[in-house]
């Protein structure tokens, strides 16, 4: 008989959070700019329309796609929500730390626009609403999001609740006593 000790880290294999909120607002200098709940209907409802995850917008740096099943996009009362699986690659890793520290916690999205309308703040500024976009093409976890009410962050085992920590990564310990038969 002997004692077999296991350690395993929950590092995260998966961000989620919302690449867009909707009613937030984007101040582009001459304009504030924001999102109806409508904007991604028709974009997520595109079968054609393959939206990938790339990191700071850099297309050479992909992190996930919707066709291959990494990247999980839906919209709820509060925005396009997302989820995406991490790539064991060096920005994978990278990203994944900054995320972890909380030094990257925005995101941001590429798409071409469709129906928008225009109007004015209370405050007299001008206000653009897209309404729909005619194609969503990319969502990114970003150092400097223009809409600051977005988030990411980092999980794992997404489906099985976990007790409330401290913030700090979880060490999950596990000793078992194993009996083999004589011989072995």
């Amino acid at each position: 008989m002997f004692s077999v000790e296991l350690r395993s880290e929950i590092s995260g294999n998966t961000l989620s959070g919302y690449a867009a909120v909707f009613g937030a607002y984007a101040d582009f200098g001459s304009y504030l700019e924001t999102l109806a709940p409508t904007a991604f209907d028709a974009a997520l409802a595109d079968p054609a329309n393959d939206v990938r995850a790339y990191y700071q917008h850099d297309s050479s740096m992909l992190l996930a796609r919707q066709s291959s099943g990494t990247l999980r996009l839906r919209t709820d009362s509060t925005g396009l929500h997302f989820d995406l699986h991490i790539p064991d690659t060096s920005y994978g890793h990278d990203l994944r730390e900054l995320v972890r520290r909380g030094d990257l916690s925005g995101m941001s999205f590429g798409f071409i626009a469709g129906q928008e309308d225009w109007g004015r703040t209370p405050d007299g500024r001008e206000l653009r609403t897209h309404t729909s976009v005619a194609r969503l093409v990319e969502v990114s976890p970003v150092t400097a999001p223009a809409y600051s009410a977005t988030s990411v962050q980092l999980r794992s085992l997404a489906d099985i609740p976990l007790p409330a920590t401290d913030g700090r990564t979880q060490l999950i310990r596990a000793r078992a006593r194993v009996n083999l038969p004589k011989g072995q």
